[in-house]
């Protein structure tokens, strides 16, 4: 019985290219690794430390490599210690900023809820734009 199943996995292996000179080219990295998006991604806030309630300001901008104003999709997430990415709102309604458009400056604020005083959270921009897409991460820790 066990040569059978031996057998029946070793075929099952070469059936799938495991050991048969699949990796006969080499793969380099760079062949691997996606094209660098076109543009400058950039995001500015007062501090890393905001008070819990207030609003918290933050300004996200996006140029092309001329400097120029540049349109596109803009998602805004909080990610918490365990690694859960929660997305922003957008101001005081409900809306998530999650595939929002605009064009080269966006302007917004977040509110740090008494519930995430002294944990270190990240906030995290990403922008697709100029057929590529560019992430921005700022550490946070509310006060």
């Amino acid at each position: 019985m066990r040569p059978a199943l031996v057998l029946s996995l070793a075929l099952g292996l070469a059936a799938a290219g495991c050991g048969s000179g699949a990796h006969s080219q080499p793969r380099t990295h760079a062949a691997m690794r996606p094209k660098p998006a076109s543009f400058r991604l950039a995001l500015s806030a007062p501090t890393h430390t905001p008070r819990v309630g207030p609003k918290w300001w933050y300004v996200i901008r996006a140029t092309a490599t001329g400097g120029r104003p540049l349109s596109g999709r803009l998602t805004v997430e909080v990610v918490d210690p365990l690694g859960t990415a929660h997305p922003a709102q957008v101001g005081t309604s409900t809306r998530p900023l999650a595939n929002y458009p605009f064009n080269g400056r966006y302007r917004d604020f977040a509110q740090w809820p008494a519930a995430s005083r002294g944990y270190r959270l990240v906030f995290r921009v990403t922008v697709a734009a100029a057929g590529g897409r560019r992430s921005v991460r700022y550490w946070v820790r509310p006060r």
